[in-house]
């Protein structure tokens, strides 16, 4: 990049405030008591992000007798559950097309178990009343090269071949740019079902609060540090206490398992995103952006972006952060070479 247009860029983040979009929001809900002593339940939940919620939930909901505890480490959704780009996803295989590579004898299964899943959220959405700004606009795989321009189309034929192309609508350069008018985009490949845009930290609160009113009891700032066998069931100690339970669900993503064994198997990668200002109902209608859909580009390193509830732009991605030794640690929350590239691209 030109040394003009890169102290430009450098320039654009000068007022730009280091801090994770999503949970800065004014709704956050406040920090529930850290648990004390020693508590009995019959199942134990471990982790307050979405796997941890909706581990408590559905276990609630299929036996509303039973007792669960949910402990949090921190904050319920402050991690990944709360940071992330607000992309819901029917998607199983992290894209058709890496499921068409990895798994092309299971994926008409992994697909149909997808959508069933969206549409359990999004009527879990309903029924909870989650005030998480869920818009089921699906998604755009837009190609800025010819050869991505083939491949989307060879995925479509492959998705006919399947039986899973409907909900699907390929797009040649003249549709996608009535879509979302850039002149770096060559065509197309638009899910229209397949994904929903969301506030992913209002949707974490919202189980929250779902939770507890099924009689989840839910103690945050109480890190799980060891698990251990404890009579026919487990125990996990914490900082201020203990708890005993028949069952113990560990919802703890990349953070160190409670079972070593399982630690190998968790790689934290990190990328980063940039949120602008609210666009002017101007900007928004040069961009003729008026469906809403998320896009995410075709190259291996990959954008993807979004417009929020009050019309900001979110985009992210392209650097995909692997840091030795595979720590999870406060400092590597933010990442100002990447945030200068973001700004550049």
């Amino acid at each position: 990049m030109a040394p003009v247009a890169m102290r430009l860029a450098a320039q654009s983040l000068s007022d730009a405030q280091p801090v994770p979009f999503w949970l800065e929001d004014p709704g956050k809900p406040g920090a529930l008591p850290a648990l004390t002593g020693t508590e009995k339940c019959d199942l134990l939940v471990v982790g307050g992000g979405y796997s941890g919620l909706w581990t408590a939930l559905l276990a609630k909901e299929r036996d509303p007798a039973q007792d669960v505890v949910l402990i949090e480490g921190h904050e319920v959704g402050w991690a990944a559950s709360g940071r992330n780009g607000g992309f819901c996803a029917a998607s199983l295989t992290h894209g058709f097309g890496n499921g068409l590579s990895r798994w092309p004898g299971e994926l008409p299964k992994l697909e149909r178990l997808g959508a069933a899943n969206l549409d359990a959220i999004e009527d879990a959405v309903a029924r909870y009343s989650l005030d998480c700004e869920f818009e089921r606009t699906g998604e755009i795989d837009v190609a800025t090269e010819a050869y991505q321009v083939e491949e989307l189309h060879e995925w479509y034929e492959e998705a006919e071949r399947l039986g899973l192309a409907e909900g699907l609508t390929l797009l040649d350069q003249d549709a996608v740019r009535a879509e979302v008018n850039s002149p770096t985009f060559r065509g197309g490949l638009w899910d229209r079902e397949g994904v929903a845009m969301l506030h992913p930290a209002k949707l974490a609160w919202g189980l929250k609060r779902a939770c507890l009113d099924l009689g989840v009891r839910i103690f945050e700032n109480t890190p799980g540090l060891d698990l251990v066998s404890a009579g026919a069931g487990m125990a996990v100690r914490t900082p201020y206490g203990r708890v005993a339970a028949r069952r113990v669900a560990l919802g703890t993503n990349v953070f160190p398992s409670l079972v070593r064994r399982l630690r190998p198997y968790t790689v934290p990668v990190y990328d980063y995103a940039l949120v602008t200002e609210p666009l002017t109902a101007e900007q928004l209608a040069s961009i003729g952006w008026k469906n809403r859909q998320g896009l995410g580009d075709s190259a291996n390193q990959f954008h993807y972006f979004r417009i929020t509830a009050d019309n900001r732009i979110l985009w992210g991605g392209y650097d995909a952060i692997y840091r030795f030794g595979g720590k999870v640690q406060a400092e590597m929350d933010h990442r100002p070479e990447t945030y200068l590239k973001l700004a550049e691209h």
